[in-house]
């Protein structure tokens, strides 16, 4: 058999693709990089709190700024998609 040799780099990140934790780390820099995602404007009156089954909450500071968001959901999302691939998050959700 004639085995090439592996990277070190690339069985790191095999692994974590396969228990999982490299979708977990993509989502926690996510909820870091939630301002820096929507721009400073929207950013002021959001936080993005957490990730559960790949559903990205946030928390809106006024109700206006949350029925704005709904109607820009689909534009975030694909911000996100452009950043970090597909399966990341599969929905947001405005409280």
């Amino acid at each position: 058999m004639n085995h090439r040799p592996t990277l070190i780099g690339e069985t790191l990140h095999n692994l974590l693709q396969d228990i999982g934790v490299e979708k977990k780390i993509k989502q926690y820099d996510l909820i870091a990089s939630w301002p820096e995602l929507v721009g400073e404007n929207i950013a002021q009156f959001t936080d993005a709190l957490r990730v559960r089954d790949d559903i990205l909450y946030v928390k809106v500071k006024s109700m206006t700024w949350r029925t704005e968001l709904l109607f820009q959901k689909p534009h975030i999302l694909t911000k996100i998609t452009e950043k970090y691939g597909n399966g990341l998050i599969t929905d947001i959700r405005f409280q």
